[in-house]
């Protein structure tokens, strides 16, 4: 496996990551994963560090640097069966390439809307290069895996070839309603029956936050009268702003594990404003949690919430429909009650280990299918191309960044 971001790293891609290797593991595939990071050498059993800048702007987010000799060496010494590339930097453009020319299978994932994120941080013109760069890079695969129906069709509109589906699961055992803290809503200056709303995840521009705290904000005006907090877990570039714009909402930071169960489990609604997702782990688990949810239908939300039966919806883009989902919470508890009870059920049987079951069948189907008979290498993008691509970027983020006074990426 190759990929820019895995755990420890908190984000949806690294927690997805880890949990596929760890059930491959548990099947008893041997995998190897290489991640860029900013050590040299091998830190953990099964892991080997690739060379990687920071993003510039954004240090949490690490780049991996084209690394096509070092990918053969290690391929030409012990010949993988497979290759899963996760992520489209120049380090997995460059694994592609390795794989390619020494005939190893690639499956590639579709982690990221990476062409989306565009417009977020001031540069729409690229685009359409974007696009096309990752076209002609994931047409080099055997096949690449997407997380949800919608986003095959629309790939597929957009010139991707050999997509498959395969879903995301959720750990209901370690997301549970049962770990709600009336404890730690005290911590957060919750008394009686206010309604908390939240969001979970990194603070980062694409994500929607300031959409999404604003219309919180713009609730407390109109309805004055009704408890209810606002409460933000993670962390990011948009830290400070989001705290200074924001005052009153309850920034918890950084979360892990049974802590952040807890965290969602003490809310009542969780607030998924964010429309760049390629599939958004963290409405699943806010649904175990037994959260009433508010999100745009795409992703995730196309994919598992029935518009008032287990969640409310409004259309990708609608701010008034997803406003007002928000106030029919806030003057309805009992049907926060009511959806949060049936998202749980719903998200109940998507266990991981019928994701791992899929994982593994797309994995093997393309390594019979090229091992046995061979595959055409097509000719594609050199790795060196796609470092190109990433400099023009960085280096244009920088001018607007300079152009705008915009120091929060």
């Amino acid at each position: 496996m190759v990929t820019d971001t895995y755990e420890p790293d908190v984000n949806g891609v690294a927690l997805t990551l880890g949990r596929l290797v760890g059930g491959l593991r548990m099947r008893g595939h041997l995998v190897h994963v290489m991640r860029a990071s900013e050590r040299n050498g091998s830190f953990n059993p099964g892991e080997t560090a690739m060379p990687s800048l920071p993003l510039p702007m954004y240090h949490e987010v690490k780049i991996g640097l084209p690394s096509a000799d070092r990918f053969r060496a290690r391929w030409m010494k012990k010949r993988p069966d497979v290759v899963y590339v996760a992520t489209e930097s120049p380090m997995g453009a460059s694994a592609v390439k390795a794989a390619r020319t020494l005939e190893v299978p690639v499956v590639m994932g579709f982690h990221t809307n990476f062409h989306q994120y565009m417009k977020d941080y001031h540069f729409s013109r690229l685009e359409t290069a974007a696009v096309n760069y990752l076209r002609k890079l994931h047409n080099r695969a055997g096949m690449t895996v997407v997380p949800t129906e919608e986003m095959r069709r629309t790939l597929e509109g957009l010139g991707f070839e050999r997509l498959s589906v395969m879903g995301r699961g959720v750990d209901a055992v370690l997301f549970d309603p049962a770990r709600r803290d009336a404890s730690l809503r005290q911590s957060w200056g919750v008394w009686r029956d206010e309604v908390v709303f939240g969001v979970v995840g990194r603070l980062a521009r694409e994500k929607n936050l300031v959409a999404a705290l604003g219309l919180y904000t713009r609730l407390q005006r109109e309805f004055p009268d009704c408890g209810m907090k606002m409460v933000v877990v993670g962390d990011g570039p948009m830290m400070n702003s989001l705290r200074s714009e924001f005052p009153d909402a309850v920034f918890c930071g950084m979360r892990r594990g049974e802590d952040l169960a807890r965290h969602y489990a003490a809310m009542d609604v969780l607030l998924f404003a964010s429309e760049t997702e390629t599939f958004g782990n963290v409405l699943l688990e806010g649904m175990a949690s037994g959260l009433a949810t508010v999100s745009y239908r795409y992703a995730a939300s196309a994919d598992v919430v029935l518009d008032g039966i287990n969640g409310l919806q409004a259309e990708k883009g609608d701010e008034e429909g997803f406003y007002s989902a928000m106030r029919r919470l806030l003057e309805d508890g009992e049907m926060i009650r009511r959806l949060g009870k049936q998202a749980r059920r719903t998200v109940n049987s998507r266990t991981w280990d019928s994701i791992h079951d899929r994982f593994e069948e797309l994995l093997a189907s393309v390594a019979r299918e090229e091992n046995g008979t061979g595959c055409a290498r097509p000719r594609g993008m050199p790795c060196w191309n796609a470092a190109r691509f990433f400099c023009r970027t960085f280096i244009w983020e920088r001018k607007t960044a300079r152009r705008t006074n915009a120091g929060n990426f």
